[in-house]
């Protein structure tokens, strides 16, 4: 029975080690063409703004842009803070506070 646990661990190890090694050893031979690194740039942002944008803007199903929306008003402070310091702790510790400042307020 602990065979089958270690079992499945080291499958989700390999599962996960794989895709993240295999183009970075096929690709590190390769010359990658300048325009397709500055296209792939945009990949990381576009994929958060993409997690992002339901969570600030849709509330119970609907697009909700007024002072209602507690997460719409944590996230203009939160975006110029990241904006200003371009720190990801900085910008995840001052976000949750703000968050926690407009649920108490509002």
């Amino acid at each position: 029975m602990q065979y089958k646990y270690l079992l499945m661990v080291i499958g989700m190890a390999l599962v996960t080690y794989i895709p993240r090694m295999l183009p970075v050893t096929l690709l590190s031979r390769i010359k990658i063409p300048d325009l397709l690194i500055r296209i792939l740039k945009f990949v990381g942002p576009a994929i958060l703004a993409s997690l992002l944008a339901p969570a600030i803007f849709i509330s119970n199903g609907v697009v909700d842009i007024s002072f209602n929306n507690i997460y719409l008003l944590a996230a203009v402070p939160t975006f110029i803070t990241a904006y200003l310091t371009k720190s990801i702790f900085t910008t995840v510790f001052l976000g949750m506070f703000y968050l926690y400042i407009f649920t108490t307020i509002i």
